[in-house]
């Protein structure tokens, strides 16, 4: 079993050896500052425009864009901390439109399913607020609020609004040792930059019990079944394209032909998908989800699906 989870960038140091005991307390300082800049963030944030929005039963798909034409699926739940970034309002899933500018935040740690488009659930979401410009700073800080990676300084005053994860006031002393979501729009010239931040939302870590709720959530692809799909597949809109009846069987699906409905019909205990040829849409069981791409038949007997597929099939076992 394989899981997948956000790789950190390393520092690479090189060294004299003309000069041993200066490169060695030089390599000190460095790594000191790399472990800080690693450990700023518990956080992988990523940007980009909404382009597709989709409800599949409890969450909002969301479909984002970046600069390099990478796409990633956003799964947004009722737990998903959703602002706005100018107003520093608290937002619904129902609120968010196709051509948002969007920044989103997820626990670096977290395991992933190897898929692309990757399809993840966001511990924080923003819509960036054209009318109103923001910014938001997420991340640790110290004993005199600038943050680890020396990007920020806090001046906290009486109009700040200090709030916990739930919405309830605290204190500054409350604020030591959390990781931070920092409103603001205005800073020095200096360096580092200094703010009055609008609002801040100290975040409590994942205890124990949730980090085992959110492994038991994420399901990993076996390695037999990565290996299907690394040797057979093609990509078609960007999207790879897998063997329908290879990767179910391998997953412990039942795979059964429908000639006359031009599909097929996959089983495993109570779970049923009926999948048709050249259709986004596709049941399970008694409700309906959609494809990336529509299946097609390649080969004339070999149904392929878009890879985003996985994701449901490995959430139902």
């Amino acid at each position: 079993m394989k899981k997948i989870g956000a790789v950190a960038l390393t520092a690479l140091l090189a060294g004299s050896a003309l000069y041993p005991y200066a490169v060695q307390a030089n390599e000190d300082v460095i790594q000191t500052e790399s472990e800080e800049v690693k450990d700023a963030t518990d956080f992988v944030r990523t940007t980009g425009v909404i382009t597709n929005i989709e409800n599949r039963e409890n969450d909002l798909m969301v479909t984002v864009e970046n600069d390099q034409e990478l796409i990633t699926i956003f799964r947004i739940q009722k737990k998903t901390l959703l602002f706005n970034s100018g107003t520093t309002n608290e937002m619904k899933p129902a609120d968010l439109k196709k051509n948002m500018k969007v920044e989103a935040y997820y626990d670096k740690n977290k395991p992933m399913i190897l898929i692309y488009p990757a399809q993840i659930t966001p511990e924080l979401f923003f819509v960036i607020d054209e009318e109103k410009p923001g910014n938001v700073k997420v991340g640790k800080f110290d004993k005199d609020f600038l943050s680890l990676d020396k990007e920020l300084k806090l001046n906290i005053g009486e109009e700040t609004i200090l709030l916990n994860k739930q919405g309830e006031k605290v204190e500054m002393a409350d604020l030591k040792g959390k990781e931070l979501v920092v409103f603001y729009s205005i800073t020095t010239r200096s360096l580092p930059p200094q703010t009055p931040p609008t609002k801040i939302i100290a975040l409590d870590p994942l205890n124990e019990e949730e980090q085992g709720e959110e492994a038991e959530e994420s399901t990993a692809v076996p390695e037999s079944v990565l290996d299907i799909i690394e040797n057979d597949h093609y990509m078609k809109d960007g999207v790879k394209m897998i063997p329908l009846r290879k990767v179910s069987e391998g997953l412990g699906y039942y795979v059964l032909s429908q000639p006359k409905t031009n599909g097929a019909l996959l089983t495993k205990g109570n779970v049923t998908f009926t999948i048709t040829r050249g259709e986004k849409m596709y049941g399970y069981n008694k409700s309906l989800q959609q494809f990336t791409v529509a299946p097609e038949l390649i080969g004339g007997n070999k149904t392929y699906v878009s890879e985003d597929v996985l994701e449901m099939l490995l959430s139902k076992e």
